[in-house]
């Protein structure tokens, strides 16, 4: 195993994960956790086909040639130059051994990235002096020292294996590799290959995986927020299984002696239920835990590689670290039952003759599908605070409730309580607000473009959406009202006279528009990844189900007996989303966003609502109405 060295910056990425210490010889697994090569080695003993990921536990196919044939990842190297140079500039003991002469005790002139260490005064000279070193570039030490030159740049030359005189300085994009220019005319001929100059093609990488990683965060987010869930049913779970064994033994008090068995029976009925159930919540547990070491290892690793890797190290890296973070960004998280936890005992009617049992263990309990959800509170109508004409609604980083004003022209923020919080001022009429993992608020006004905010309510920029044939929303007479974010931490736009939605990146770069046939008054992204979309005013509308494409999926058709004028959405993890009935009275309907079938209703008591969002684990739904805001509660 490696000795155990002392790491300051990165650590987390420069440690091996079978024997913790800082990584030798590192080869990388197609998951990017990587390992010593020694300890990999071993750990891989007695196994000729596949090997098991100690971190992840995936498993991987064992090259030909053996364990030593996995990628060498290079880029940790660079970490580990890159640390050691840092530990050695920040010291006090200058005594540094130069790397040509061995010299120890004479004052550092820098560091040559072609000899990969510091040089003496002396050697400096002979650097600057001889034609056989003029190509060797030297980094003074004073300006690494004061950060005026970027460690990253001490990141060696890298020369061809094959001409060994010649640097690395293209990109064969047809292979995938790097080249010399030697190797350009003889293995990579331009006629057949796409080749381009590394520093070139090093930035279209950089941005390709800083998107990947924008994307990624968002899924990273989910799998926070799925877990939680998880875990707060699984927290609910033991307590209603107690509950349920408690009411058990007051029926049976009643029975006597006649139902002693059938008590029994009926609690080996809980802890089954109970037993089986966790078993499967800890499978989910388990299954997002791993998603998540994968994700924070390859975030990590391509935050690193585009912060401070070289144009060398991301080249290397470029092709493993976009499989891994594309296939995390596609990850499909499954969706979470809350009912699990719903473990009941329905008691049986004690005292009549025929009766032989106490009752009977319900694992779900449920009214019309939805559960039973009742008004917990109701804020924002009356005192300043009032709203005057509530639209769109979204929860803040911080869990506080954001309401777009449009009689005021403001967005309206309220705790969780009902406590008015701040207020920001809109020009024209806000009809849709969202709040972004960074905390931005992205306001739409009816305008011909949409606006950013910071969480102060400073304007931070806006931009224009474009249609699917290319033309920008500033040249036309648009008007913006649909707004949510997907999965990937992307932006659609909803236009309602032209009926197209817009994608954008949460910078506004635009990435993709489509038709609708509904003007997208409202949009909603379900965790399966479908787009809801409903238009606003129109008594009898239809809502559509359309997949990330904006191919149409389904038509949502409302309840038996109901004309509805179905306007806001929201989307639950359990692959189910709600919608509001904008009349008087209105309502609130769940349906399936897999099928299209409707589950059933969540309450009545509402009117004209118009903004719905989840807070709390989904165990509540805030309602905005045109003058007021209800929270409801589900009743477990």
């Amino acid at each position: 195993m490696a000795e155990s060295k002392p790491t300051s910056n990165n650590k987390d990425l420069t440690e091996c994960g079978i024997c913790l210490c800082t990584i030798e010889e590192p080869k990388a697994l197609p998951c990017l956790h990587t390992f010593c090569l020694k300890c990999l080695t071993q750990w891989a003993e007695g196994k000729t086909d596949t090997i098991r990921c100690p971190i992840c536990v995936q498993d991987f196919s064992i090259p030909g040639d053996g364990v030593k044939a996995f990628r060498t990842n290079f880029f940790i190297n660079t970490l580990k130059d890159r640390q050691s140079a840092t530990e050695t500039l920040h010291s006090e003991d200058y005594n540094i051994p130069c790397t040509s002469c061995g010299v120890i005790g004479s004052k550092s002139a820098g560091y040559c990235t072609t000899c990969a260490g510091f040089i003496c005064e002396l050697c400096d000279g002979m650097h600057k002096r001889m034609k056989c070193l003029n190509d060797h570039k030297v980094l003074p030490y004073e300006d690494l020292k004061t950060g005026k030159i970027d460690l990253k740049n001490m990141s060696q030359n890298k020369k061809c294996k094959v001409h060994e005189d010649q640097l690395l300085r293209f990109y064969c994009e047809t292979c995938g590799v790097l080249t010399c220019r030697d190797c350009t005319v003889v293995d990579h001929p331009a006629l057949s290959h796409s080749l381009v100059n590394l520093e070139s093609v090093s930035k279209g990488h950089k941005k390709d995986i800083e998107q990947l990683i924008e994307n990624c965060e968002g899924v990273k987010k989910r799998t926070e927020a799925v877990l939680k869930m998880v875990a707060n049913v699984s927290d609910q779970l033991n307590p209603n299984a107690t509950k349920a064994k408690a009411e058990i033994d007051e029926s049976f008090n009643k029975a006597l002696k006649l139902l002693e068995n059938n008590r029994d029976q009926l609690k080996r009925e809980v802890d089954k239920v109970r037993a089986v159930t966790k078993k499967q919540l800890d499978a989910q547990t388990d299954e997002i835990q791993v998603l998540q070491t994968r994700l924070q290892t390859a975030l990590q690793m391509a935050t690193e590689v585009v912060k401070t890797g070289s144009d060398y190290d991301l080249a290397l890296i470029y092709t493993s670290l976009k499989t891994n973070l594309t296939e995390l960004r596609d990850v499909k998280l499954a969706p979470v039952d809350k009912q699990k936890a719903a473990v009941h005992f329905k008691s049986a009617h004690i005292g009549q003759e025929t009766t032989q049992k106490l009752g009977s263990v319900l694992v779900k309990q449920r009214k019309e599908g939805v559960g039973v959800w009742k008004l917990d509170r109701s804020f924002g109508d009356v005192g300043a605070e009032k709203l005057k004409y509530g639209r769109g609604v979204a929860i803040t980083q911080e869990g506080d409730i954001a309401v777009a004003d449009r009689g005021d022209s403001a967005v309206k923020i309220y705790k969780k309580d009902g406590q008015f919080k701040s207020s920001i001022k809109i020009p024209g009429s806000p009809w849709n607000v969202v709040v972004s993992s960074d905390g931005k608020l992205f306001v739409t006004n009816q305008t011909k473009t949409v606006s950013v905010y910071d969480g102060k309510g400073n304007l931070k920029h806006q931009f224009p959406t474009k249609s699917p044939d290319n033309v920008s929303s500033d040249t036309q007479d648009t008007q913006h009202m649909g707004l949510a974010i997907d999965n990937y931490n992307n932006l659609l736009v909803g236009v309602k006279k032209q009926k197209y939605i817009s994608k954008h990146q949460l910078d506004g770069t635009h990435i993709v528009s489509f038709n609708v046939t509904l003007e997208p008054s409202f949009i909603s992204v379900s965790h399966d990844d479908n787009i809801i979309v409903s238009q606003a005013a129109d008594i009898g509308t239809d809502v559509h189900i359309l997949n990330g494409n904006g191919v149409h999926l389904h038509t949502l058709k409302p309840p038996q007996d109901v004309e509805w004028n179905p306007v806001a959405m929201c989307c639950t993890l359990s692959n189910e989303m709600y919608i509001s009935d904008f009349n008087t009275p209105g309502g609130i309907y769940c349906y399936s966003t897999k099928t299209g079938a409707y589950i059933g209703c969540l309450t009545k008591d509402v009117s004209f609502p118009v903004g719905l969002a989840l807070i709390d684990e989904e165990e509540k739904l805030v309602v905005v109405e045109t003058e007021c805001i209800k929270i409801f509660k589900l009743q477990i």
